[in-house]
């Protein structure tokens, strides 16, 4: 029975987002919401955007499976709203950014929140119910992380939805296969929530991939805070959310690294020198989408049948795999 609800709600999220981005890609362009190709120094017609807003409107599916996801209501139709008026307006980035913390805040105060962190080494968790301060910072600052690797990782198409797929399928398969998670009552709404948004992501990559329909902020803000807040329902799995979207988050650090510290100037102000670019100019956009989302897909399956100490050699592997991947990209473009 709980197999036959994973395959409902995974088709419903798929099959919803080919519908609705069919929909959008037919008609957006006759009201008006096009890309602006012009700002990037693009020769090329204008492309249905931004396609996030048919995520956004789709990911409030997830109130029909279990109320409790109604205290991301207000953060996520605040955030849809402003991402929404970021890909045309383009909103300056510290009010962006108030605008993050408030949300996150608001997640925080909602219930949502980071209370325990695991200590591998001792097999066992750090309770932080008791230091609400450290509970808070670490909650928006993972809120925050997550949104803004997955809106830095989106500069190839289909590349932030392919790897958000992964990493909700991740954390949905991960409750499959942990029997003290698969036969949790409580927990089973978060597992069909999970499976539901990573159909949405499968039904909606080839869209993007194809270039039929732009992402834009709204999707990528949107799916980055959904992975963060899904990933402190699922008990703060922390470690394997950070394994599986290690290319996203090190993307993001190595750049923003780069930015203020070598370059001197924002880390919000873009530019065409991101991992995802650096492979692109090697070895071409397709295959280096293709490439990044399997080693996603290897790093998720990675992070599911890890455990404890074991995890966190793993994620060490990574992060050494993916700055010699960063370092091998730039220097072969010189």
């Amino acid at each position: 029975m709980i197999f036959e609800e994973i395959l409902k709600w995974f088709l419903l999220g798929a099959i919803g987002a080919v519908v609705l981005l069919k929909l959008a890609e037919i008609f957006f362009p006759k009201i008006g919401l096009l890309d602006f190709p012009e700002r990037y120094g693009l020769v090329r017609g204008r492309i249905p955007y931004p396609g996030g807003a048919v995520f956004f409107l789709l990911s409030f599916g997830i109130f029909l499976i279990d109320e409790s996801f109604f205290s991301l209501s207000l953060g996520l139709a605040t955030l849809g709203i402003v991402s929404f008026l970021d890909d045309f307006l383009e909103i300056p980035a510290f009010l962006r950014l108030i605008f993050q913390l408030l949300v996150a805040t608001f997640i925080f105060s909602a219930g949502v929140q980071i209370l325990f962190i695991g200590d591998p080494l001792h097999d066992t968790n750090f309770d932080l119910k008791s230091l609400p301060a450290v509970s808070f910072l670490l909650t928006v600052f993972w809120i925050l992380a997550i949104q803004n690797a997955m809106n830095f990782f989106d500069g190839l198409p289909g590349l932030s939805v392919g790897i958000s797929g992964v990493g909700f399928l991740t954390l949905g398969i991960l409750s499959v296969i942990r029997p003290e998670l698969f036969f949790d009552p409580g927990h089973q709404p978060l597992l069909f929530a999970n499976f539901f948004l990573g159909g949405m992501c499968v039904g909606g990559f080839w869209f993007f991939w194809k270039k039929r329909l732009i992402l834009g902020d709204t999707g990528s803000q949107i799916l980055g805070f959904l992975l963060a807040v899904m990933s402190i329902f699922s008990g703060a799995k922390i470690a394997t959310t950070l394994l599986t979207l290690g290319l996203p988050i090190l993307d993001v650090f190595f750049v923003s690294f780069r930015r203020i510290f070598i370059e001197k100037r924002s880390p919000f102000r873009g530019d065409l020198r991101h991992l995802h670019h650096n492979l692109a100019r090697r070895v071409g956009a397709t295959k280096t989408v293709i490439f990044l989302i399997f080693a996603s897909g290897i790093l998720g399956g990675v992070a599911i049948f890890s455990t404890g100490f074991s995890k966190m050699i793993a994620l060490g592997v990574a992060i050494f795999a993916i700055f010699s991947l960063e370092f091998w990209a730039i220097k072969k473009n010189g």
